[in-house]
């Protein structure tokens, strides 16, 4: 990148830092997962010799983020946190890559705990489901008529409270 060169602006994700010697490199995904395996759409920035350290930014990683790269800086903005980070070094660069397979290795580790956090999601909201049922057969059985004598005021009372059951688990956000 030449000193007059136009400054490269991202908006994604900061998904890893690599230190290497001499300086490190930190690895911007695009927010939606591209799944084109061509696809050129992770913005590499190499800092050579840089101002600050992995640990300064490692509450990034994982943050929506704006990130523009210039010759000599990168200036991250994280999006939901509203703080600016500008990192210098003694040379910047960035290029345009594809996944590699420490990339592809955490998006299948990703995928793979999103998955569980639904499965329980779903056993939670089944077991839900099962007990409106229930409720709805136990409310099947009652008898619903005016009430004429004890024994049906006792039913019509039992039937109400089932309502209030029912009314009570659906609208609970458990």
């Amino acid at each position: 990148m030449s000193e007059d060169a136009e400054p490269v602006e991202f908006y994604g994700v900061l998904g890893r830092i690599d230190p290497r010697p001499g300086g490190l490199d930190l690895r911007f995904y695009p927010y939606a997962f591209s799944i084109e395996p061509e696809a050129r759409v992770v913005l590499v920035v190499r800092f050579a010799d840089p101002g600050f350290g992995d640990t300064e930014i490692a509450g990034l990683i994982e943050q929506e983020v704006e990130v523009t790269v210039f010759p000599n800086r990168a200036e991250v903005h994280s999006v939901f946190g509203g703080t600016t980070d500008i990192l210098t070094a003694t040379a910047v660069t960035s290029e345009w890559s594809g996944y590699d397979a420490q990339d592809l290795f955490r998006r299948v580790l990703h995928l793979e705990q999103e998955h569980a956090r639904l499965s329980r999601s779903l056993g939670r909201l089944m077991a839900k489901d099962l007990q409106g049922k229930a409720l709805v057969e136990e409310l099947r059985r009652l008898d619903f008529r005016p009430a004429a004598s004890d024994d049906l005021k006792a039913r019509q009372a039992a039937a109400i409270a089932v309502l209030e059951r029912l009314a009570t688990h659906f609208e609970s956000k458990e």
